[in-house]
């Protein structure tokens, strides 16, 4: 096995382990997540690039919070501890990862995505006819940790959900740990691709929008909803600006008369407001409430203390027994974690790192994007996910990493950028007037 191809091996196993959640037993290895930072880390020094000292600032803050924090709530234990260094490793590890490891990120993303979006397929298939099928069968590769609760069954590459964990719905969860954030992983996609693409709609494009269906998102359905509002809006054909507004139309309609739509947020609405604090009493070490209860809870927790938990539980709203009520979603737990700055600095770093990848974007266009990066948040993306963390990176660097091949004294090398839309298609109209001037010359 050549160098390149274990390269790639290894980014591809950083991905199924860490990026959407996936519930193996990997995800939360100490020494797997030491191995990818050293790696990463060694790549990083022998690639002799500068080093982006800007990402550091929210490490030094984070670790002003957490210092505070502690000062206030007390906690400080071998728990925490192991936590605020794990969090940090795995933020530096996205960061290697992004500049250092894989040589143009999302272009691999995009790869590595649209072959998993398809794999996903046949699974669910088998899935929506037999769940039983995994355990019976194929229980013997399954990595969920053992105390999983919602009885999954995962292989890195699939993750089943029985049906009476999504009342009786058997949706696609892809390589992710649930459906929500296979939605997330493939609207990240579209989207990066229509920046990629002129914001223009390609077969591979409606392909991943079909098989994002069978997640039955709520938060990927109004993904849709704007990603067909945002191509509407960036288009000057007058045909493709008639079949977006059509698009945003029958999304509007599904929204709004699916089960997985209008009506389930109204359900939640419903429930959580008879709610009260001592209504969680039943919960556990471990498990978490929905997403509106932990809007709920935030609220109480940043109104207590604005400045930010860090990592800390001790300050946090706890049952009668002493159990943390914790939920999903790096919107919401961002805010006790980091308090009203990230209130204010995240949706700034959001603009930034869209405004990077598509610098001629409008006003309207970065809202819209905003509001769907906060959608994700609220609803789909993971605390420690790397995605999470490659957008934060990319806001506060304000340019994507990439390494273009190159001929030079017939070797072939790779030269580093530092990419936006005019600067990459600028040096690739260059390699190739050049290419095209050494061909004649070797013709003569």
């Amino acid at each position: 096995m050549n160098n390149t191809v274990l390269k790639n091996v290894i980014n591809i196993a950083y991905v199924l382990i860490y990026i959407g959640a996936n519930p193996n037993i990997f995800a939360g290895n100490a020494i797997v997540l030491l191995f990818f930072f050293f790696y990463g880390l060694t790549i990083a020094i022998e690639s002799k690039q500068r080093f982006d000292a800007i990402i550091l600032i929210p490490i030094l803050v984070f670790a002003l919070i957490n210092f505070i924090s502690v000062l206030k709530w007390g906690g400080l234990s071998t728990e925490f501890l192991s936590n605020y260094v794990g969090y940090n490793i795995r933020f530096l590890t996205a960061y290697f990862f992004l500049k250092y490891v894989i040589a143009n990120f999302f272009s691999f993303y995009d790869k590595t995505v649209y072959i998993l979006a398809l794999i996903s397929v046949p699974f669910w298939l088998v899935q929506l006819f037999d769940f039983s099928f995994f355990h019976d069968y194929l229980d013997f590769i399954n990595l969920t940790v053992d105390d999983d609760s919602r009885e999954r069954w995962s292989f890195l590459i699939y993750t089943a959900y029985p049906s009476w964990v999504t009342d009786g719905l058997l949706r696609n969860s892809g390589f992710t740990s649930e459906p929500s954030f296979f939605g997330f992983i493939l609207s990240f996609w579209i989207c990066l691709r229509l920046t990629r693409n002129n914001i223009k709609i390609d077969r591979k494009m409606w392909i991943v929008m079909i098989i994002g269906l069978s997640t039955l998102s709520t938060t990927y359905l109004i993904s849709l909803i704007m990603i067909f509002a945002f191509v509407a809006f960036n288009q000057k054909k007058v045909s493709y600006k008639i079949l977006s507004i059509l698009g945003v139309g029958i999304f509007l309609f599904s929204f709004y008369a699916s089960s997985f739509g209008m009506k389930k947020i109204n359900l939640i609405v419903d429930d959580v407001k008879t709610k009260e604090i001592s209504d969680y009493d039943f919960l556990v070490e471990g498990q978490n409430v929905s997403r509106i209860p932990n809007f709920l809870v935030t609220k109480s927790n940043v109104y207590k203390w604005p400045w930010g938990y860090g990592l800390n539980d001790n300050g946090l709203l706890k049952t009668s027994s002493g159990v943390v009520i914790k939920g999903s979603g790096s919107l919401l737990n961002n805010c006790i974690h980091w308090g009203v700055s990230f209130l204010i600095f995240f949706p700034i770093l959001i603009g930034r790192f869209w405004r990077t990848l598509k610098y001629d974007l409008s006003l309207f266009s970065r809202m819209l994007l905003l509001m769907m990066t906060c959608a994700w948040s609220f609803s789909s993306i993971e605390f420690k996910d790397p995605l999470f963390f490659v957008i934060i990176c990319i806001g506060l660097m304000q340019y994507v990493p990439v390494s273009v091949p190159v001929c030079k004294n017939g070797r072939v090398g790779l030269v580093h950028l530092r990419y936006t839309d005019s600067i990459l298609n600028r040096f690739r109209e260059k390699q190739l007037l050049k290419s095209i001037s050494n061909r004649k010359r070797d013709s003569r």
